[in-house]
């Protein structure tokens, strides 16, 4: 009768959606409308309804719903019925929508379903979506869903936890997901126990945070220290850096930025990579590798690379130096080769899916990350492949966004960021979920500018005119650095910049 528009004695209006019903039918399937029928609502003697909190393909479900007593529910109308069964007193149709998303909760939504089960009153999902961010913190610290996430059910989640290193970082990610929050930090502190955190998580995360400078921070710092048995205040880190000529400097004391040139090393300096390592650096080019101890300036020989490379990138990481394509007599490379500084033995490991030089790294959670480059001549790529150190295989990530010329890349809080370069780019990629975002640009170029994190902020050296800035992830904003460049030199391109940690 009501496809064909028979005794249809009342039309219901969504948007621009006009549906013809019966009032018989509304009335004995749901109160909403049985309550407006019987009572002096100015509907009751009304040919037309207008439901304008209602959308129109929220509408026809409902109405389809009051009919036949079934309705599709998924993730994209989950929301909305909830909204449409709580207006319309749909009882058993507000409980169906629980049970779905009992069955649907997951670590991208489950913030979400915690804020829509308290404004719905929906208890039994509240818990369960609570008990979900309770054991899968983790994955859902990684999220677009943070800036959702209140307070009190992020400080039942810390008390829940057991790790406390998780909890920092947790308090990190909620902090940085929206503005205003950054006051709560020492508040929320007191559910993360510095001491049952590993001292290296502590000197190269929670060090990092720049709001552990407070007085509170600090307390908690020397605490921290005082149970390792020295009350000693934290070494700050030496910087050392290098230009392509092979000119290097290092400074050692950050309150008062002096540098001190260092000794070349013992081979001939071309197109050579440099990375940080414990206590100094590495430099490889050619067959050559040597490393540099900053405690006492001496270069030790290190076993020579099997595969002879100019112009490759390097990096260190969990005892291993990774050396990663470059180009030899011209032609490309995809070869990838890791030193192990225990056994100073060296590996082969899987090549890259495609040959590239000059290419930017990273490592999060033990993984290599290797970022744009060159293929030939100055035909850069936005290419983005992550090498699995447990399968010990390669897979393709999302490209950037944009391609970097000349820039550089660091790890900060389980993100790479792609910073510098001759077009100012700044970006971030989650590897969690696969995608980039593109954040504030800095106010200079920095062509051939090498970067590092240093007390929070993301350092970013080089350009024409020695500028260097900073990047603070916490605010997505740049400001002009404290530290000064080493003296002029023939040449702008520098090659590495490197934070030694003691």
């Amino acid at each position: 009768m009501k496809e064909a528009d028979e005794f249809v004695d009342i039309t219901l209006v969504f948007g621009k959606q006009r549906i013809a019903c019966h009032k018989v039918i509304l009335a004995g399937m749901c109160d909403y409308f049985r309550r407006m029928f019987l009572t002096n609502m100015l509907e009751r003697g009304s040919q037309e309804v207008v439901l304008k909190d209602i959308s129109a393909s929220t509408g026809v479900l409902l109405v389809d719903y009051l009919y036949s007593g079934n309705i599709v529910i998924n993730q994209h109308n989950a929301q909305d019925l909830l909204a449409a069964s709580e207006m319309l007193l749909l009882g058993a149709l507000k409980k169906n929508v629980e049970d779905f998303l009992l069955s649907h909760t997951d670590s991208v939504n489950c913030i979400s379903i915690i804020n829509l089960a308290r404004l719905y009153d929906l208890k039994k999902l509240l818990v369960d979506a609570r008990n979900y961010l309770h054991e899968h913190v983790k994955e859902v610290i990684e999220t677009e869903e943070m800036h959702l996430l209140q307070e009190a059910d992020l400080i039942e989640a810390l008390e829940a936890n057991v790790s406390h290193e998780e909890n920092f970082l947790f308090i990190q990610k909620w902090m940085r997901s929206a503005d205003g929050r950054t006051d709560r930090f020492n508040d929320l502190m007191q559910h993360v126990s510095l001491s049952k955190c590993s001292k290296d998580f502590v000197c190269r995360t929670v060090m990092e945070e720049k709001l552990m400078l407070s007085t509170r921070g600090m307390k908690l710092l020397q605490q921290f220290m005082q149970s390792y048995g020295s009350a000693d205040p934290p070494k700050q880190p030496s910087l050392a850096v290098g230009n392509i000529e092979g000119e290097m400097w290092l400074c050692t004391d950050l309150n008062t930025p002096q540098w001190q040139p260092i000794q070349q090393p013992p081979f001939h300096m071309q197109d050579y990579s440099a990375c940080a390592s414990p206590g100094g650096f590495v430099v490889s080019g050619g067959r050559d590798c040597y490393s540099y101890d900053a405690q006492n300036g001496q270069w030790n020989t290190l076993p020579p690379m099997p595969t002879a490379r100019r112009e490759h990138s390097s990096i260190y990481h969990n005892h291993h130096l990774y050396v990663v394509g470059g180009f030899v007599n011209l032609r490309p490379l995809k070869s990838v080769e890791a030193l192990d500084m225990r056994s100073l033995q060296w590996n082969h490991l899987p090549a890259l899916p495609r040959k590239v030089y000059s290419a930017y790294l990273a490592i999060v959670s033990d993984n290599l990350f290797v970022l744009g480059g060159c293929f030939f001549g100055f035909n850069w790529l936005a290419d983005v492949h992550e090498f699995d150190s447990r399968q010990q295989t390669w897979r393709r990530r999302s490209p950037m966004p944009e391609r970097c010329v000349v820039g550089a890349a660091v790890s900060f809080n389980d993100h790479v960021y792609v910073v510098g370069g001759r077009d100012r780019s700044c970006m971030r990629f989650n590897p969690h979920n696969n995608t980039w975002t593109s954040l504030q640009r800095p106010r200079f170029s920095h062509c051939y500018g090498p970067s590092f994190v240093l007390n929070g902020n993301i350092v970013v050296f080089g350009g024409n005119d020695d500028s260097i800035e900073e990047y603070s992830p916490l605010t997505d904003s740049w400001s002009t650095c404290t530290l000064i460049m080493p003296q002029k030199t023939v040449t702008w391109k520098w090659t590495f910049a490197a934070r030694i940690d003691s």
